[in-house]
């Protein structure tokens, strides 16, 4: 088994015991696989709240320390409104770790979801198509990403159901398979997946055991179906190049496929085939023709040597060859021609390049045609289920779960047919509904074929096929973007739909209603691509295939639980935060990739007011006239101000400097509220909040990027910090522009981020670089403060000082999920790394000493948590509760003291 979740089936062990699910303790510190075997039990309320939280994370919690693991339960729970549980999780102690130091009091725009039952992970891809099945009784989903892999997986048990599939690479192009849908089907009593795969434009369709994760066969290409000498016959194309004529009656093959020459004609075309046959060399033209002798190019070279051709009875019908040179054929690196009689039958021109099919009509009936390791050719007659005639091979399906499968279309601009396997009719029939809609899904509901259609304004529709009447309330007005996806489900009696699309957004809607139901599945970072339903111990669950590399499990008949408050936060990565005070409480404003800016009680969580609709990059906050600002830095280097009391923008809109801004702060200059701003042309500029408009002459001086800026008031001057790529540090007078002191020297690569806070008392610069270290200057006079500080999780993208009584505290993150936190002067680790669901964007620290951590689109307040005053689960108590007879059940938490 490779890359499954767990390892191995996941067993009770010693630790896994009824009502570990209600113990926090246990929930910390037990080995991740004795909780998993107890997800599925949770039955009480209490054993429910447990399991939800630990499902939020799954895909991580192997992987963690229980250190690690008990900051991510207290986010998690705090994720799911369940600030009780998130508080008992941040006081549990863990053997010979530090104690957590903080405990998360909210969390807004978060995408934690009760609903989630499995996360599978293992595509090192984008997951991009998904389908359902029974193998063995068991509910399987059958997973195609990027990576060129194809998984199953069990869905009852969230682990790998067999070995995966890796697809092949062309050896002359380096390109790996990529399976872009998946349907799955009963072929001859097997389960089976129809992997609809490609390779440099090229489409085949291949067949998956299910039970075994292999191969089964492949549908060949199909050159030509046509009547040769009173036989109805097909030409096929395999892998190889290698051509093949079959007698369509019998099963039978006619021609002996043998290599050939191709022989150059004007511009590159092939002008004869040279083919030898018992020992003797023929050569005919296009058209068939047997030839004395065959014209070459001027060196006397044939066009390919490795073309192969089919002859029948001594004479050639087609050829294959190289297509490099040869404009508008779809199938990348090979060209076929038909020669002679079989050219005629098929109403081709001899010698012409003709287009590749994957399907065929024969006799006026819809057929494919499979090829089988073994050299076997099974032609599969869509209406009756088996080929053809009564000899040869029988290929046949009892059902296809309602799954359809697209195929190319038989002519260059064409759109793709749908074909629902189990009925010869296309699902896409070519008339105005094609055009106007296209199939998501197909299946047969109390005796109904039922097709969901969404056309191109993102309406979706349910249709009785056999009535020609649409179901329910009609239309589903359900995404902003574009819909990649949509699956039938019945639940608890009722139809449903499930939705998915580019907007990251997974949706259930009742059919007969036309309502949404409990909201959006919250939980991808990526674009959800596919989505399929399946029926898990007798529960209907949707199966959703995502960019973000994972496949997540969802239980359709369970209601979301309902959050305490229902305040929304941003719906996609915020980019940008900074502290404030509003109405005389502690804020934090952010902005996000939704074009966004909001502003939050810091203590509540409540936002101010509504959402300001800014496109924002960069964000700083001062206060204006008695007013609370937020100035904002546009990717286009736009300069706008806003009242954060009233959402309105104040003044127009100011032009900033000649390159992108990529760095600002604020100060108060003289009594004056100013924006200080560095750019990408290395400079440093002075604004005017009051007015919008630049004070004074750029600050000069930087030979590269300007990235990093802060600003202090020392001895009651106003001062700037900035930092750049030309690996130095500079400080500024901002009353007067000028320079104070030499260039700050020491990093070896590029300044990355600036702060400036006070360590023993003292006011100070914090750098740090991409050369992996921390330094400190004294301010004013730029002199090296204290030795340098390493940073062993590489170059910091975000830090933040706060100070606790005389030890400030250092916070720094490297763009990954995790924050670290220690003491500035002794770089010594205050509390076990801080790991988050996703990359932290942010992070800031109120005055006092709250943390404010943006990852993702989500906004974390984690409050101070008191040594002393904090009931704690200590480590002896909790190791022999596990001995005892009923383990994990005597370990209690208890609430923080306040």
């Amino acid at each position: 088994m490779t890359d499954a979740l767990w390892d191995e089936a996941p067993s009770a062990g010693p630790d896994a015991v009824p009502g570990g699910l209600t113990d926090p303790g246990w929930l910390v510190c037990a080995d991740p696989d004795s909780v998993l075997a107890l997800l599925g039990s949770a039955s009480e309320p209490e054993e429910q709240r447990g399991a939800t939280v630990y499902r939020a994370s799954l895909d991580v919690h192997r992987h963690l320390t229980a250190a690690e693991r008990r900051f991510v339960l207290a986010l998690d729970a705090a994720r799911l409104d369940e600030e009780d549980l998130a508080a008992q999780f941040a006081a549990v102690a863990v053997p010979g770790a530090e104690p957590l130091g903080w405990e998360p009091v909210w969390v807004r725009g978060s995408q934690a979801d009760s609903r989630l039952m499995w996360t599978l992970i293992g595509h090192q891809g984008q997951v991009i198509a998904v389908a359902s099945a029974v193998v063995a009784g068991r509910s399987v989903a059958v997973t195609g990403s990027r990576d060129g892999t194809v998984r199953v997986w069990d869905l009852a048990t969230g682990r790998e159901a067999c070995p995966s599939l890796y697809c092949r690479t062309d050896a002359r192009s380096a390109l790996t398979v990529e399976v872009d849908r998946i349907a799955t089907a009963t072929l001859d009593g097997r389960e089976v997946g129809l992997l609809l795969s490609k390779l440099a434009g090229e489409q085949r369709l291949l067949l998956l055991d299910l039970a075994t994760g292999s191969l089964t066969g492949e549908c060949v290409r199909v050159v030509a179906v046509a009547e040769l000498a009173g036989r109805s016959v097909v030409l096929t194309l395999e892998n190889n190049r290698t051509l093949r004529l079959w007698n369509v009656a019998t099963g039978e093959e006619l021609g002996s496929s043998v290599s050939a020459q191709v022989l150059a004609g004007s511009h590159g075309y092939p002008a004869a085939v040279r083919v030898e046959l018992s020992g003797a060399v023929r050569t005919w033209d296009l058209a068939g023709n047997e030839l004395d002798s065959a014209p070459v190019d001027a060196d006397e070279q044939a066009y390919d040597p490795q073309a192969v051709a089919v002859v029948v009875d001594g004479r050639p019908v087609a050829c294959a060859f190289d297509a490099l040179d040869i404009d508008h054929l779809h199938d990348g690196d090979t060209a076929v021609a038909l020669l002679g009689d079989l050219a005629a039958a098929c109403g081709h021109r001899s010698g012409a390049p003709v287009r590749v099919s994957q399907f065929v009509v024969v006799a006026g009936r819809p057929a494919t045609l499979f090829w089988e390791y073994g050299g076997s050719l099974r032609v599969w007659d869509r209406v009756a289920g088996s080929r053809p005639g009564t000899q040869g091979w029988v290929v046949t399906t009892d059902e296809l779960h309602g799954q359809s499968l697209r195929l190319p279309a038989e002519a260059p601009g064409e759109d793709s047919w749908c074909w629902q396997l189990a009925d010869p009719a296309p699902a896409v029939a070519v008339d105005a509904e094609r055009s106007a809609a296209r199939v998501l899904d197909t299946c047969v509901v109390a005796g109904r074929t039922l097709r969901l259609t969404v056309d191109a304004d993102h309406v979706v529709r349910v249709r009785d096929t056999a009535a020609g009447a649409e179901v329910g309330e009609q239309p589903f007005p359900c995404h902003e973007d574009r819909i990649r996806a949509g699956a039938l489900a019945e639940v608890n009696g009722q139809l449903r739909v499930v939705t998915a699309a580019l907007d990251r957004g997974v949706r259930l809607w009742e059919v007969a209603g036309g309502r949404q139901v409990n909201g959006p599945f919250k939980g991808h970072t990526g674009h959800v691509w596919d989505v399929a339903t399946a029926i898990v111990n007798g529960q209907p669950v949707a199966v959703t295939a995502s960019a973000d590399h994972t496949v997540r499990v969802w239980e359709l008949g369970k209601r979301r639980v309902r959050r305490r408050t229902e305040i929304r936060g941003h719906k996609d990565v915020v980019l940008a935060a900074a502290m404030t005070t509003i109405q005389g409480q502690p804020a934090v404003v952010t902005a996000g990739a939704d074009k966004a800016l909001r502003a939050w009680n810091l203590a509540t969580g409540i936002p101010y007011g509504g959402c300001i609709a800014a496109e924002v990059s960069l964000l700083a906050t001062a206060e204006l006239d008695g007013r609370t600002v937020a100035v904002t830095a546009a990717p286009d280097a736009m300069l706008r101000r806003w009242d954060l009391d009233t959402g309105k923008e104040l003044g127009q809109a100011v032009a900033g400097p000649a390159g992108r801004i990529l760095a600002l702060a604020t100060a108060r200059v003289d009594g004056r509220d100013v924006a200080v701003t560095g750019s990408s042309d290395g400079t440093a500029q002075r604004w005017d909040l009051a007015t919008g408009q630049p004070l004074g002459q750029p600050l000069t001086g930087h030979t590269s990027r300007l990235t990093a800026l802060a600003t202090a008031t020392v001895d009651g001057r106003a001062l700037a910090v900035t930092g750049s790529w030309d690996k130095t540090v500079r400080l500024w007078d901002l009353a007067t522009g000028r320079q104070l002191g030499d260039l700050l020297t020491g990093h070896t690569d590029w300044v990355t981020a600036v702060t400036t806070t006070t360590l023993n008392g003292h006011p100070i610069a914090v750098t740090a670089g991409r050369d992996g270290t921390i330094r400190t200057w004294s301010l004013p006079d730029g002199r090296p403060y204290a030795e340098p500080l390493s940073c062993p999780a590489g170059p910091v993208r975000w830090l933040a000082t706060t100070v606790h009584g005389t030890s400030t505290h250092l916070i720094t993150t490297n763009g990954t999920k995790t924050v670290s936190v220690r003491d500035l002067a002794t770089s010594a680790e205050l509390a076990p790394p801080l790991r988050c669901p996703a990359p932290v964007q942010s992070a800031l620290a109120a005055p006092d000493g709250t943390l404010v951590l943006c990852f993702g689109p989500e906004i974390a307040v984690l409050s101070a948590i008191d040594g002393q005053a904090s009931a704690r689960v200590a480590a002896a108590d909790y190791d022999s509760a596990r001995d005892a007879d009923r383990p994990g059940r005597d370990v209690t938490v208890a609430a923080r003291v306040l």
